[in-house]
């Protein structure tokens, strides 16, 4: 992997190395920690372990510090008539402004992320002073939900996406770079590369009847708002979305990384040559989600054989539109196609990360990238 520094932000070259994305089916943190570490030991990432408790779910997990949050049951809303919702805004903006003016890192730490919430980050932070001496880590990957897929979950007491207000929508985004940035400053003592991703399920809907009133300009504009946030400490921004997403939106952003399903949707990339064509010019490169992980079948029996020959199909498929080949592999980062603590069991789960180590390392052996 080279990170090539420019003036103005990184260029990532991970030369089919692999990371994780998101979360895993385990209850047991030490364990799914462990295997993170033993897997993808170049560019590892805390997990979220969702069946552990509800407060990691990813509609969730990144709340903490939302003002007027309400937690009734199983129900997760925004009180905008609660009687002191002004001053909880207002307290809000005073510890936001703290952090992105005046560089306030006891203010940050207000939006943290508890253990309750997050204990794969705890625990993962806990074991990098062991594992990063071993010599292996290149690069540490934090994630957040994205600001459309967190605004239209998370609701107000009336049951209105917080997304639809603007007032509301302003504290999501705001919300998140808070989140990202905490993870920033706790990964940055590390003395290596700082990479966040974005997790965006619902830019699927994008573009239909279920989000017909959502601009294209807003979505970009507040992507950006975390992506810049990240790129001002210096630190790299990617994404993970599914199915056909419309990329050619995301490739309007500052992100870095596009992280898509190259198992089921390889064709969703290759419909905006152009657009794509300004991205990899801008130094952006491709997550290639190419071993399965919302199939327990497929997850069972794909091998490293079989998952090369997807990939080189993919591949060729984005020579034929016209693009470098060498460019397309320099630029490739190996994922699975999603989070893996959804539809997997814990040993279908752990097979994935298996595979998904072995097919890095015989694409870098075989793409000559390592020796």
């Amino acid at each position: 992997m080279t990170v090539l520094t420019s003036t103005f932000k990184s260029i990532f070259e991970p030369r089919c190395l692999a990371t994780t994305i998101g979360s895993l089916p385990h209850t047991d943190v030490v364990r799914g920690t462990d295997l993170i570490f033993k897997y993808t030991p170049e560019i590892p990432s805390w997990a979220q372990f969702p069946k552990r408790n509800a407060y990691e779910n990813m509609m969730t997990q990144f709340t903490e510090g939302i003002p007027a949050l309400v937690h009734d049951g199983d129900r997760l809303y925004i009180s905008t008539d609660a009687e002191d919702f002004p001053e909880q805004l207002a307290y809000f903006y005073e510890k936001y402004l703290a952090v992105t003016e005046a560089n306030d890192m006891e203010a940050l730490e207000y939006f943290h992320l508890s253990r309750q919430y997050a204990a794969g980050f705890s625990e993962f932070l806990s074991r990098l002073p062991q594992q990063i001496p071993m010599g292996k880590t290149m690069m540490l990957k934090g994630q957040v939900t994205g600001p459309l897929t967190l605004g239209t979950n998370l609701l107000d007491q009336n049951g209105r996406c917080s997304y639809y207000d603007d007032q509301l929508r302003d504290v999501v985004v705001k919300s998140i770079v808070l989140k990202a940035l905490w993870q920033f400053k706790h990964l940055s003592g590390f003395d290596l590369p700082i990479m966040i991703f974005l997790d965006e399920p619902a830019l699927l809907g994008f573009g239909k009847q279920t989000f017909i009133t959502i601009s294209r300009d807003d979505v970009i504009k507040d992507i950006n708002e975390v992506v810049w946030a990240v790129h001002g400490r210096g630190g790299l921004a990617g994404i993970h979305c599914e199915e056909n997403t419309d990329w050619s939106l995301l490739m309007e952003t500052d992100l870095d990384v596009l992280d898509f399903d190259a198992y089921d949707h390889i064709q969703g990339i290759t419909l905006y040559p152009e657009a794509l064509g300004r991205f990899f010019d801008r130094g952006g490169c491709l997550g290639w989600g190419i071993v399965p992980t919302l199939d327990r079948e497929a997850a069972a029996t794909e091998t490293v054989s079989s998952l090369i020959n997807r990939f080189e199909d993919g591949v060729e498929s984005l020579e034929s539109k016209g693009f470098d080949r060498e460019l397309l592999l320099g630029r490739a980062l190996i994922t699975p196609s999603c989070g893996a603590g959804g539809v997997l069991t814990v040993p279908l789960a752990e097979g994935v990360l298996s595979l998904l180590c072995e097919l890095s390392k015989t694409l870098r052996k075989r793409y000559g990238f390592v020796s």
